[in-house]
């Protein structure tokens, strides 16, 4: 395994001669003992625990069948469980422990764990709670302490991920066979986030509370990202035990929520009678806030997961839940309670009745009630701005997949949640619009925070992104004023960071494709896009506009409107890309003629190229043949454009290198969204135009999208230096961009200019050599359509041909002389093969030079037949797929076998 990078958790996939040694059951008791003998030594202990892990990990043809499988299993948890239970853990131990427990779980077959003697299966759940609660507790001390060594938060996480496999394949184990130890976990978690005497957060071993966390918390990332896969393990298993965890969630909540509204009453009152502010203790306060904030957080991840791309649906646990006890359930108390924010829940007559999904909803909506109304009390300094954060951050989790349920996507539904937010009810006309009048609130009152402001608008977008959920936004007349607002450009909405506005203006589109009549839509469209048209149109039509361009206020207006077209263009769905399509043409144009006027300023010249990125992004994808011509044509004006501009241009200043990464990012942006086409078309013609103009209205040949992307690339090129590479969002997007145009148009390559040729080749040795494994790897993808390019061609005198010779060498190393990860085998192991199939003799030559140098007879002879055996799987080697396939899964057994025999250290 010297290979391999030793950070890794390499799995173990041993050939079947391996299997008398590595069955015998006195190789692993080896491993355990030794480890005891040496387990106060850290480094030491390290090295033997990934030893056990990788026998942890073992898998493949080394077993002869299922049975095999579970012997070695059982005696590996018996030895593990013996290890653990008679040592004191060392820190060092933590992460390889976790490492074991997560390579048994994640490597063996659902069905040999539960082929395990039922006591031993028992006895290994209860120890892996002990550990994951133990370590979990341990985790947080880290963080109070502020360690820079977190041992305990990564065997933490290894656990919990062990712990979501285990869960979510629960259909094999025995019913409910986890539901007491997810309890255990969960409330393990939610202690150690609450604030004492409920929690220990912030109690540093000794019990004394940390008075260093506000400090700490500045510095940090935002906590639902620093902990989204923490949260999201911990919401699943609070799904398992739904029946303690959501009602223990919702208790919390209101109590807290109720303490909160009482401090904030109290300490309103110490103000009035206090003249100094200063003397306003706020440890209550803060306590409160943070316990909120857990809570929110972890409510959310239990009731919804996070859809990427897919249709949100209500955890099956969460239904069967609220199904379980929708008979001791009182519909209309339950309704009382979600519509009546401002009172606390346990007031309402028979709120023991009512279902606590919604319960747990109406606890966030009081928070929300309780905010609120301190601001309308002048209260809004007393606020937590991250509470309110993760309020419409939880709001808007929540709308997207509970409000306006779907019934057809369930085979069984909630009485309780279909009739307090389904469709065509009168419990989601109210909390449309509570939720509106939300967004509008902390837009007004939160303009200064930008993430608030923002979480806040991508909730109003979640609420008109889907059609049924716009219906009934648009009904609002606050939707309307809103629209209205925002449009004149009134405060405080023009207050609100670029960003944000842009975030709004496509939330506003959104909402204008809701159903309507012509007429209302009409009036709609008038209020809110034709005032961005006609003040952009009569400013650019001054004559003295170039004079009077670099004032503030006009270069405001500018910046203003292309984060407006910005927002249009993300919000293009495929029902209304044709109408969005041809209000943003319109603009294009105007924007190309503003890169002459700002070409000295880089931030407009920046967005200006985001407005054509996005709207490549965004709209390509739905576009036919003529419009996506009449895309290309002014994507390749704009290059024109900006080519011309920096054409032999220096840029002295300080920042001229960040400005130019800034720019070069963009155009790079732009020519891999307008490649994407050939990989997601979703329109064969333009159906989606019906009824426009179908015309190309030109008999020149049309530019395509590879006229664009190359001359793109011509401009790209020459100005990529080494140091601009060292920028990791720079390096990438170049590389993701190069591999793409090999990939799409290698036919392409050889034609290049020879300076540019020359260039790409040059940057691609460079990213396989010297840059991240990511980059190389992308690198190694861009190969293997190239040798097939010179495969069709069969011109053994072109540079592109003598250009593969080199790279078989560059690649060749890399697998048999140096360290790499598994992917890069199987990137390098392709690449390789179309190179041999290209270069025969000199694969040949390169395997007799390796084979020469080997001074050890042994070595030599190991190396000698793994290569027989490498070359035998495709003799001769031809690009075909079957051959192929066949050397990779050679090339695997290869590298496991010789691999680390000359690994240059």
């Amino acid at each position: 395994m010297a290979m391999l990078e030793s950070t890794q958790n390499v799995t173990l996939k041993p050939t079947e001669s391996w299997r008398e040694a590595l069955l015998d059951t006195r190789v692993m008791d080896l491993f355990f003992t030794v480890h005891r003998k040496i387990r106060e030594d850290s480094d030491m202990a390290q090295d033997s625990l990934q030893c056990l892990a990788q026998l942890a990990s073992m898998h493949g043809p080394v077993f002869p069948d299922e049975s095999a499988q579970v012997s070695y299993l059982a005696h590996l948890v018996e030895g593990l469980l013996s290890m653990i239970n008679g040592i004191e853990m060392e820190d060092s131990e933590a992460v390889g422990i976790s490492n074991i427990i997560s390579n048994m779980i994640s490597m063996f077959p659902r069905s040999v764990l539960t082929a395990l003697p039922s006591d031993l299966f028992t006895s290994f759940i209860n120890c892996l709670t002990l550990l994951t609660c133990s370590f979990g507790r341990s985790a947080a001390l880290e963080e109070v302490l502020d360690k820079d060594d977190m041992v305990y938060m990564e065997a933490y996480d290894r656990l919990l991920e062990a712990w979501l496999t285990l869960v979510q394949d629960d259909e094999h184990f025995p019913r409910g066979c986890f539901v007491q130890s997810a309890v255990q976990v969960f409330n393990g978690y939610i202690q150690c986030h609450l604030a004492a005497p409920d929690g220990t957060r912030n109690l540093s071993g000794n019990g004394v509370t940390s008075t260093e966390d506000e400090e700490i918390h500045e510095i940090q990332e935002d906590d639902r990202e620093l902990f989204s896969d923490q949260l999201a393990s911990i919401g699943t298993l609070g799904r398992v035990a739904a029946d303690h965890c959501i009602p223990l969630l919702t208790s919390l909540l209101e109590d807290r929520v109720t303490r909160l509204h009482g401090q904030l009453q109290r300490t309103q009152q110490h103000l009035m009678a206090a003249s100094d502010p200063a003397t306003v203790d706020r440890k209550v306060l803060d306590d409160l806030y943070e316990d909120i904030h857990w809570l929110l957080l972890v409510s959310g991840c239990l009731l919804a997961d996070d859809p990427q791309g897919e249709t949100p649906l209500i955890p099956a646990e969460v239904m069967d839940f609220s199904i379980s006890h929708s008979t001791e359930v009182d519909i209309n108390t339950t309704l009382q309670i979600m519509g009546s924010p401002g009172e606390k829940a346990s007031s309402i007559p028979g709120f023991d009745r009512t279902d606590t999904v919604v319960r747990l909803l109406s606890a966030v909506l009081r928070t929300s009630e309780v905010e609120s109304r301190a601001t309308r009390a002048s209260l809004t300094t007393l606020l937590s701005p991250q509470m309110g954060k993760d309020i419409v951050w939880f709001l808007r989790r929540w709308a997207k997949t509970y409000l306006l349920v779907d019934e057809k996507l369930y085979q069984q539904v909630s009485i309780p949640l279909v009739t307090a937010f389904g469709a065509d009810t009168e419990g989601a006309q109210w909390i449309v619009g509570y939720l509106l009048e939300k967004v509008i609130s902390n837009l007004s009152v939160w303009s200064s925070e930008p993430e608030l402001a923002n979480d806040t608008v991508e909730l109003l977008v979640t609420l008109v992104e889907r059609r049924e959920r716009a219906n009934m936004v648009v009904q609002c007349e606050n939707w309307w004023n809103l629209a209205k607002q925002f449009a004149s450009r009134s405060p405080p909405l023009h207050l609100l960071s670029s960003s944000v506005q842009r975030n709004l203006m496509k939330a506003l589109v959104l909402g204008g494709f809701a159903h309507m009549d012509a007429d209302t839509k009409q009036q709609y469209w008038a209020e809110v896009l034709h005032p961005l048209q006609q003040r952009f149109l009569n400013l650019i039509n001054q004559e003295n506009f170039a004079q009077i361009s670099q004032e503030t206020a006009v270069r405001q207006e500018i910046t203003a409107t292309l984060e407006a077209l910005c927002g249009i263009a993300e919000a293009t769905q495929i029902d209304n890309v044709a109408a969005l399509f041809s209000f943003l043409m319109e603009f294009l144009s105007s924007c190309i003629g503003l890169m002459e006027v700002y070409r000295n300023t880089p931030e407009t010249i920046n967005l200006i190229i985001e407005v054509f990125v996005e709207v490549a992004h965004k709209q390509i994808c739905y576009l036919g043949e003529v419009k996506s011509m009449r895309l290309y044509e002014a994507c390749l004006t704009l290059l024109q454009v900006y080519s011309k501009n920096n054409m032999g241009r220096r840029r002295g200043e300080s920042t001229a290198e960040e400005d130019q990464y800034q720019d070069l990012l963009l155009i790079m942006e732009l020519l891999t969204n307008l490649l994407s086409k050939e990989f997601i078309d979703f329109s064969d013609t333009d159906e989606v135009f019906r009824g426009q103009d179908q015309g190309t209205g030109t008999t020149t040949r049309p530019v395509s999208a590879a006229d664009v992307v190359l001359y793109g690339v011509n401009i790209v090129l020459p100005l990529m230096s080494q140091d601009l590479l060292k920028f990791p969002s720079l390096c990438n997007q170049y590389y993701k961009l190069i591999t793409f145009i090999c990939e799409i148009f290698p036919e392409k390559i050889p034609q290049l200019p020879e300076e540019l040729f020359k260039s790409l080749m040059f940057s691609l040795e460079l990213g396989m050599t010297s840059m991240s494994s990511e980059v190389s790897q992308l690198c190694l993808e861009a190969l293997s359509p190239l040798a097939e390019q010179c495969a069709k061609n069969q011109d053994k005198e072109s540079p592109l041909f003598i250009a593969t010779r080199h790279f078989l060498k560059l690649v060749f190393d890399m697998l048999v002389l140096q360290k790499h990860s598994m992917e890069m085998t199987v990137a390098a192991g392709e690449a390789l093969y179309t190179l041999v199939c290209l270069h025969q003799v000199e694969y040949s030559e390169l395997v007799e030079a390796l084979l020469a140098s080997q001074r050890d007879a042994v070595i030599y002879q190991r190396l000698a037949d793994a290569f027989n055996k490498l070359s035998a799987s495709s003799t001769p080697p031809t690009m075909d797929r079957k051959q192929k396939v066949a050397f990779l899964k050679s090339l695997e057994e290869f590298v496991s076998n010789v691999g680390g025999l000359l690994c240059v250290k």
